[in-house]
């Protein structure tokens, strides 16, 4: 007999998804189904012990939706899903032509099988992402963080450390960051942030939607104010916004020279009083 049992559900979005349907190939589309089901799987070691919790984890996909689900009662479930859920945005955002995922989490009731599933969990994870997510970020509320971290054990010190795998946002919601791109020498750190920037960009220089312009520009300043939060990789643009403003002077010196330095030969008839 079918029967409900409580679970961490991620809902998630794959955001332009129509437009890729019309411009990428079908391979090009399997590639990224193929980049999430590959970070959905996994092992996670932590000080020699393996977190048995990734085992556990499950996810399907649909055309632009993706859900992954473990069940509540394994230890560490909460954990693993916010790390797989980070891995998959990672993996997207990080790729040369940046994809990115928005998506709520929540607990809740959860049957499937097979091919079927449904419950309150999925319908609480839906609506979040539908209803409040908003940005290109994945969100859960504080209640669903504290019920996951009383199961939380081996991760705990990932979970409430000095450096979380998440955030709280200006509008009281956590969101996982996936914009802490510390394991990435600075050349890739530079080379994400860059490839994520040049996206906002793209979209504000044409996007009249105030929608689509609110997403990019809250991306646009999540980047900045981490890139403010490593040095090395703060210290790498101040430099590189020197050089270019140098360059940029410099040539805006050499058209303002080439103006006015040989002037058209005027010759201006003097008053008897200017003489």
């Amino acid at each position: 007999m079918p029967e409900y049992k409580e679970h961490y559900v991620a809902f998630l979005d794959i955001l332009g998804f129509k437009a890729l349907l019309g411009s990428a190939s079908c391979d090009e589309i399997h590639s990224i189904f193929d980049v999430l089901h590959k970070k959905s799987h996994g092992r996670y070691n932590l000080n020699d012990v393996e977190i048995k919790a990734f085992e556990h984890i499950h996810h399907m996909i649909l055309s632009d939706s993706v859900i992954v689900y473990i069940e509540s009662d394994v230890e560490d479930a909460f954990a693993s899903l916010i790390l797989i859920c980070k891995r998959m945005q990672f993996a997207l955002a990080n790729r040369e032509n940046p994809i990115l995922l928005r998506g709520g989490i929540a607990v809740g009731s959860l049957f499937y099988e097979d091919d079927i599933i449904y419950g309150e969990g999925l319908s609480k994870a839906y609506l979040l992402e539908n209803n409040l997510a908003k940005y290109p970020r994945i969100v859960f509320t504080g209640d669903t963080l504290s019920i996951g971290l009383k199961n939380t054990k081996y991760m705990l010190a990932d979970m409430e450390g000095l450096v979380t795998p998440y955030n709280v946002d200006d509008d009281a919601l956590y969101y996982i960051n996936y914009l802490q791109p510390r394991f990435l020498i600075l050349n890739e750190i530079v080379q994400y942030f860059d490839r994520l920037k040049e996206k906002c960009r793209y979209h504000l220089n044409q996007g009249i939607e105030s929608g689509l312009r609110e997403k990019y520009l809250w991306l646009n300043r999540k980047i900045d104010s981490e890139i403010k939060t490593m040095i090395n990789v703060e210290s790498f643009y101040l430099k590189r916004e020197k050089e270019e403003d140098a360059k940029r002077c410099e040539e805006y010196n050499r058209r303002f020279s080439s103006v006015y330095l040989n002037p058209i030969g005027l010759e201006i008839e003097m008053g008897e009083s200017e003489k």
